[in-house]
């Protein structure tokens, strides 16, 4: 079963946004179809981002998107390299049919393309020399915290992880929390999960992030984790190293790893489960 069809429901809520702003909703192109649907109303220039299986595992969606929305839109008016809000209609978000969704301007962009350890190191350098003056709320370590735990309780409750193991990986994860924490207190404005397939290179050449719905506030080490860790990358990682130093990054690698097992699992229940 396709995409298309297996989220049949969610994409009549996209209908039902699109007519609500007089835009055409007769052929909808998927873009992505992983933790969240996103999906392009052609021609619009328009990306909606639907939170299907994000939606099912945290329970209440808006939180996320509205922090995301409010985010990029900041970001946006000072030119930072990300998928700006929508413009052919308002970014929301909205919530349609128990549907979180919120709309992003389309980055015309390499199909296929994704970008490369250095470039997108190059991208995140950029990114956070601007995010780190945003002055709004994120949450503290969201990825591996607040939203991990919404995680573990989901995982439990549709028997994917049994509870023995939810409380060794949690145990884990509050142990390596706290030391991250010690060794690097003092915390800065992150993209959250930051690797190269949540970028795109868009038709100037330029590396464009998506998907800042996990921006948090953490130690600087976060996001070069989660690069270091989705790249395999030895230069990367020794380039990151050199930034924090080895214990802290290792420190974050290990915590990411965490969160990277358990959103691993969920997924692939997703997927064996037809979500």
């Amino acid at each position: 079963m396709g995409p298309l069809a297996r989220h049949a429901s969610a994409l009549g809520a996209v209908r039902q946004l699109l007519e609500r702003y007089g835009l055409p909703g007769d052929r909808l192109e998927t873009w992505k179809d992983g933790s969240n649907l996103l999906v392009r109303p052609v021609p619009v220039p328009v990306i909606l981002r639907v939170a299907t299986f994000t939606g099912r595992v945290r329970g209440n969606p808006m939180p996320y998107l509205e922090r995301e929305v409010a985010l990029v839109s900041w970001l946006a008016d000072r030119a930072a390299p990300v998928m700006l809000p929508a413009d052919a209609m308002p970014p929301g978000p909205f919530l349609v049919d128990g549907w979180g969704i919120a709309a992003f301007r389309f980055v015309a962009h390499h199909t296929g393309v994704v970008p490369g350890p250095v470039a997108t190191l190059a991208a995140l350098d950029e990114l956070r020399a601007v995010l780190r003056r945003y002055p709004g709320p994120l949450p503290h370590y969201g990825p591996a915290a607040a939203d991990l735990d919404l995680a573990f309780a989901y995982s439990i409750e549709a028997g994917i992880l049994g509870r023995d193991r939810v409380a060794t990986l949690r145990a884990r994860r509050d142990a390596l929390l706290a030391r991250l924490q010690t060794l690097d207190p003092a915390e800065e404005p992150q993209h959250g999960d930051a690797f190269p397939r949540n970028a795109v290179v868009d038709d100037r050449d330029r590396v464009t992030w998506l998907d800042l719905e996990d921006a948090c506030r953490g130690s600087r080490a976060w996001d070069l984790a989660v690069l270091v860790r989705s790249t395999h990358d030895p230069a990367i990682r020794a380039h990151a190293e050199e930034r924090v130093g080895r214990e802290i990054l290792e420190t974050a690698l290990a915590l990411r790893d965490v969160q990277g097992e358990v959103w691993g699992v969920l997924h692939d229940a997703r997927v064996a489960r037809g979500w």
